[in-house]
């Protein structure tokens, strides 16, 4: 039996259960509560569900994160690419490489003969704010140093580290600054660099690189284009006791990027660009 009472301010009348009604009324929403849970197949649908949502949210981070070391990581070559330009209008030549136990600093600091063809951004030479590790190195975003190798012109005679030597190669740029040199460095499109159509270019005074995020993982498996940039021979810091892959050739390769086969970020310099900052800074002719 179901009373009805009277509205007092309500629109519709209130319906109350009456005591001989109240054992049914409490069954059905028994029965009710009891269907409304979910069973373990369905929470295991929606643990599902929310698993693959989840797995998308980070990798989409993770995309992001790696998205902003690489522009981070071509800002601060660029930024390493001016400060050579800039040493080398204030001194008249280029920098030689820092070592793995020079601290930062370019080793030898006046230039002419360098110790190493191939080393290491002369952070502290240049001026340069950022990280550095624990043998002064300058980190790139996956927090390994930059790479800097300098062409030894002139057939060893290193003639883009002293300021004697760039006059001599700015008289003479004509005879050489030529790809017939051997000792100039030279930045290809593949590791095989055997033709005119792989070669991007071959009079380089100076590069820089950083190795990407798969820098640690460099090996003899690893792709010929990566191993042609820094897989020649190996330096250890002279305070970290770290081991630093290094190439040992003139060559660079800079192609496609892809995440597992070449990662590299490099920056080259131009010697014509070198010349003509140079005389706007009075350093030549």
């Amino acid at each position: 039996m179901i009373t009805q009472l009277a509205k007092v301010s309500s629109p519709e009348p209130i319906l109350i259960p009456q005591a001989a009604d109240r054992t049914m009324y409490l069954r059905v929403y028994k029965q009710f509560t009891a269907q409304s849970g979910f069973s373990l197949v369905e929470m295991a649908v929606v643990l599902m569900i929310l698993g693959l949502l989840l797995g998308g949210v980070l990798a989409a981070v993770g995309d992001s994160t790696n998205s902003i070391r690489i522009s981070n990581t071509q800002a601060e070559l660029k930024q390493i690419e001016e400060a050579l330009y800039g040493y080398a209008q204030a001194n008249g030549y280029l920098p030689c490489p820092a070592t793995e136990s020079s601290g930062g600093y370019a080793n030898p600091p006046t230039g002419n003969n360098c110790t190493r063809d191939h080393g290491f951004v002369p952070v502290a030479t240049l001026g340069l704010n950022g990280s550095v590790n624990a043998d002064g190195l300058l980190l790139d975003a996956w927090q390994n140093p930059y790479r800097y190798s300098v062409s030894p012109a002139g057939g060893g005679s290193y003639y883009f580290t002293s300021a004697s030597g760039m006059g001599i190669l700015y008289s003479n740029a004509s005879t050489l600054l030529v790809s017939t040199d051997t000792t100039m460095l030279r930045v290809c499109n593949s590791s095989n660099c055997s033709s005119a159509t792989d070669i991007i270019a071959d009079t380089v005074p100076a590069v820089v690189m950083s190795m990407g995020a798969n820098w640690a993982d460099l090996s003899a498996g690893s792709s010929a284009n990566e191993q042609e940039n820094a897989f020649g021979a190996t330096l250890t810091g002279s305070t970290s006791g770290l081991d630093y892959n290094i190439t040992n050739t003139r060559d660079f390769v800079d192609t496609g990027y892809s995440e597992v086969n070449y990662d590299d970020q490099l920056v080259w310099l131009s010697p014509y660009i070198l010349f003509s900052r140079m005389i706007q800074a009075g350093k030549l002719p």
